[in-house]
């Protein structure tokens, strides 16, 4: 399916906005300009999983959508590439940054772990829809956890880690994306493109800038704390 929903690069794109603010507010503390408690202190930490829920349901959802009828696999193995190398990029990265919370499991990486598990639910929306439900409510009665398959790994892992994104409960928010982009989108878009229009939203000069960082989604990632840390480096050395 070559159709996209703007609404869905829109949502990825409010993501990228809240991600690069949040990220602002902790190098302002990383640098010692303010002293507020995040990204775990109780004001912050909802607010990192808002803008998580919302990367990864908007994964999930384009994951249906890009592989609706049929699996395109040298797209998608050139997009687990991409996020395999990135994340790769990033590990590397904390060892210099976070010499001692070493990111093993970021955003980057479960994306692309989950991307190969959820890739092979496309054809069970309805299925996969209920399982996310599922792994949502078992973790939240702790019959899952979030140290799950890393606890077997511990003595080789760092105590402490930036960025982690466990894969539960979070796969069940992938799943929710892909039950939702299969069950009430996918099928409908399949029999008329012309019906993508009563599924979307307008254009107009909020939506399409939105939709745009939602489309580059993973350069900004990638290139927004490098820019913010030199911007505070600099401020810091000559100021």
């Amino acid at each position: 399916m070559s159709q996209r929903l703007l609404w869905v690069d829109a949502l990825r794109g409010l993501a990228i906005i809240l991600m690069i603010i949040f990220h602002f507010c902790y190098d302002l503390r990383y640098f010692g300009y303010v002293d507020w408690n995040i990204p775990n202190g109780s004001n912050w930490w909802p607010f990192r999983y808002l803008i998580i829920s919302l990367f990864i349901f908007t994964v999930g959802v384009s994951l249906t959508l890009a592989h609706t009828p049929h699996l395109r696999r040298i797209n998608f193995i050139r997009r687990i590439a991409q996020l395999a190398f990135a994340a790769l990029a990033i590990t590397i990265m904390s060892l210099f940054v976070f010499p001692k919370a070493l990111i093993y499991f970021g955003i980057l990486h479960f994306i692309a772990l989950a991307s190969l598990i959820g890739v092979m639910c496309v054809r069970i929306p309805l299925f996969t829809l209920l399982a996310g439900i599922i792994i949502l409510v078992a973790y939240w009665f702790g019959v899952l956890s979030s140290d799950w398959p890393f606890n077997y790994f511990s003595e080789w892992l760092p105590n402490d880690t930036e960025d982690y994104v466990p894969l539960f409960p979070w796969l069940g928010v992938m799943f929710l994306g892909i039950g939702f982009g299969g069950v009430f989108l996918s099928k409908v878009i399949v029999k008329s493109n012309k019906n993508i229009k009563l599924m979307d939203i307008p254009q107009n000069q909020i939506t399409r800038p939105m939709a745009w960082l939602g489309k580059h989604g993973l350069l900004i990632y990638l290139i927004h704390q490098p820019v913010l840390f030199l911007g505070f480096y600099a401020i810091y050395y000559f100021y």
